[in-house]
């Protein structure tokens, strides 16, 4: 049933939605006239990194999908990056500046008119486009020529943005291949960018990937040098010792408070030596994390890294000249190294730096914890050492010193060997070039014809499109559209059963009145005629009700009680009843205007009863003044039972309006006069907390209660 209701809906729109739909058509068809022919070009490249594989556990090997994946983007990002991208802008003004006639874009009216084009000097501009090649740098934004330029380069549309709208760099799918893809007006333009994306790229990447290793690298080297200092320091100092003590029986120094003591020692050098390795892991980390911060922050070019990776080295071979000792050259090397992190990897991804900063974060979090921990060891072996010594006279100089002195190098030693591993690690990295394997399989050539505009598929698509949204969003507008809307609706959210049921009606230029009334209603007015023959239905309630007073109210305002109360007197007198409206709304006294009452019931008595003619015979109405009060306010003294006993003997019956029960308690105080109530509800409000409790209380009056009047149904939903 809801189903069925929400497709009327729909069908109710359907002119609406299918208007929408035509001027989206003719809009897309109105586009595609108006645009420009592309010419596309595509260069096509074999990476290789399908055929890289991974060893398993088994033995066996295979190729590991998501590290291509991963490849496959970093590829691609660094493709659509702003270093490749502006190189190529660049270059493309360069050939426009140096050669107008061949130039791939000849500015227009609109262009040459432009009070930016006549400032910028053609010359300078030439200059600084070279100078920007030449050492790898972008435009600034903090110096006015270059900001005029990049403007200038909005202009012929050379810009990143401009250039990247109709470029793209994918791969293709379940493949080794990656295409580069660009759409222009010019086919030759196109071909071009296609093959220039291609050699910027490889360039750009080879010469990041040498950067970064040979940073890397370098550190590694530093870090390996410094360790093979500290273990000759430590076999230099074994040796002294061992020249001290002479030759010493072992037995008699191995007493049992020493031997606790020599194997605390041994314990204690072994933590220490892995709280050195995290601390040095810990500062390898952070140093790397630096160089990540720095990359997001901004780039630097090549030849200023390579600039400053050089100075590095002539400090540090001027601190091993005199012998490592020297803390401000140890300090200016340690700013250079951090500088170079920094700016050599300006062209990373973004998402993969980030990706990385998280990593080493965590990993920074995991060391210092492990520091943390052998840190307490150690506090807790120095302290028993401390107990233990105390009950021996050991000489410092004793085999213990040269036992802890040896574990010492055996720890150093290891650590040596591991950044020995590292070191071998990184030269290889060094000479792996990840683009090595990259092949260009297809070269851009520039477009015989432009490709299709496709323009009838995209008219009837953008149609269909519109078709569908505009019906998606009318369908979530009944959806969430709270009004009650039908009988069923009704029923399921006040738990109540709507007794009679009447459509919307129009009536500009005509009365409810005339419309019950007129026996020639043409076939083709349907709600007219079905509006008069639900009200056929309410009238036959009430004459088989036996009951002759009859209160009609609402819970909200502007429920069509006055509307109702006209149509069902009319229709009784149809039925040759004579009918009295009362009209005690005193919040709104629409039936005493509408039916030019003159008599009001506040000028009455029991003892003088009088009431006002309409213009339909046998149908009579007593009015009242607008006002704010209530019927036992306004008439406090007049007998309303006495009043009302004296009318039935006038009348066949009598139909009285009050008040909205939501807000007045105008209609609770009539209804112990009435013989029986009817509740007026608009089927375009919804139903309130405050609805249900006035709903109860007429339901709660029994026999007196006829139910509900839904009002203004829409004649499709009389049966929904």
């Amino acid at each position: 049933m809801d189903l069925l209701y929400f497709l009327k809906a729909l069908y109710r729109k359907k002119w609406i939605i299918l208007l929408l739909s035509l001027l989206a058509t003719i809009t897309a068809f109105l586009f595609l006239v108006n645009k420009k022919p592309l010419f596309e070009s595509v260069a096509q490249f074999s990476t290789g990194f399908t055929s890289e594989k991974v060893k398993l556990v088994d033995g066996t090997s295979a190729v590991d999908l998501y590290t291509i994946d991963i490849k496959f983007d970093n590829v691609i990002e660094t493709i659509k990056s702003p270093q490749v991208i502006s190189r190529i802008s660049y270059n493309l003004m360069l050939h426009d500046l140096l050669d107008s006639s061949k130039a791939y874009r000849k500015p227009g009216p609109d262009v040459t008119n432009s009070q930016l084009y006549k400032e910028v000097d053609r010359d300078t501009a030439k200059k600084i486009l070279l100078t920007k090649l030449a050492k790898g740098e972008q435009l600034r934004t903090d110096i006015k020529n270059e900001i005029y330029l990049g403007e200038y380069l909005k202009l012929f549309k050379y810009d990143y943005l401009g250039l990247l709208k109709t470029f793209d760099a994918n791969r293709v799918d379940r493949t080794d291949y990656l295409n580069i893809v660009y759409r222009s007006e010019n086919p030759d333009l196109s071909a071009w960018v296609v093959n220039a994306a291609g050699n910027e790229f490889l360039n750009y990447y080879r010469n990041l990937n040498t950067q970064r290793t040979d940073t890397n690298s370098l550190r590694i080297k530093e870090l390996l040098t410094s360790q093979k200092l500290k273990v000759d320091s430590l076999g230099e100092k074994l040796v002294q010792t061992k020249k001290l003590q002479g030759s010493i029986d072992p037995e008699s120094l191995t007493t049992s408070a020493m031997g606790t003591v020599t194997e605390l020692e041994s314990t204690l050098a072994e933590q220490t030596g892995k709280y050195n390795e995290h601390s040095n892991r810990v500062s390898y980390l952070r140093t790397n994390l630096k160089s990540l911060q720095a990359q997001a922050a901004g780039s630097a070019s090549t030849d200023e890294i390579v600039r400053l990776g050089n100075r590095k080295n002539d400090l540090v071979e001027e601190l091993n000249r005199k012998g490592g000792n020297d803390a401000v050259l140890q300090k200016q090397i340690n700013d250079l190294r951090s500088e170079i992190a920094s700016k050599s990897s300006s062209g990373s991804s973004k998402s993969r730096i980030r990706d990385n900063i998280e990593k080493l974060t965590t990993e920074i979090n995991e060391e210092e914890a492990l520091m943390n921990a052998s840190r307490t060891t150690i506090a807790d072996y120095t302290s028993r050492i401390r107990k233990y010594r105390g009950m021996t006279n050991v000489d410092v100089s004793s085999g213990v010193k040269m036992d802890i002195i040896g574990t010492q190098l055996e720890i150093e030693n290891k650590q040596l060997q591991n950044l020995m591993e590292r070191n071998s690690q990184a030269e290889g990295l060094a000479k792996d070039d990840p683009t090595s394997n990259f092949i260009q399989t297809r070269i851009g050539q520039p477009a015989v014809r432009p490709e299709s505009k496709k323009t009838l598929m995209k008219m009837i698509l953008a149609g269909i499109s519109v078709f569908f949204l505009s019906s998606v969003v009318f369908l979530f507008l009944q959806i969430f559209d709270s009004s009650v809307k039908t009988p069923v609706f009704f029923n399921r959210l006040s738990k109540l059963k709507a007794s009679n049921v009447l459509n919307r009606l129009k009536l500009k230029g005509t009365s409810v009145s005339s419309i019950v009334i007129d026996e020639q209603l043409d076939k083709k007015e349907k709600q007219k005629n079905l509006f008069k023959n639900n009200i056929r239905k309410l009238r036959f309630e009430l004459l088989k009700s036996n009951k002759q007073v009859f209160l009609f109210t609402s819970t909200q305002n502007q429920s069509g009680k006055s509307t109702v109360i006209e149509a069902l007197a009319v229709s009784l007198l149809l039925s040759n009843k004579k009918v009295l409206i009362i009209d005690l709304n005193f919040a709104n006294n629409s039936l005493t205007e509408t039916l030019n009452a003159n008599v009001f019931i506040e000028d009455i008595s029991v003892k003088k009863i009088s009431t006002s003619a309409t213009s339909h015979e046998q149908l009579f109405i007593l009015g009242c003044r607008s006002g704010n009060k209530t019927p036992s306010e306004a008439l406090s003294d007049l007998d309303l039972n006495m009043l009302i006993d004296e009318l039935k003997q006038k009348f066949d019956f009598i139909l009285i309006e009050g008040a909205a029960l939501n807000y007045y308690a105008d209609s609770k105080e009539l209804s112990q006069y009435a013989e029986g109530v009817f509740i007026v509800f608009s089927a375009d409000s919804t139903i309130t907390e405050v609805d249900t409790e006035s709903m109860k209380f007429v339901s709660d009056m029994k026999e007196k209660n006829h139910g509900v009047i839904l009002n203004k149904v829409l004649s499709e939903n009389i049966n929904s």
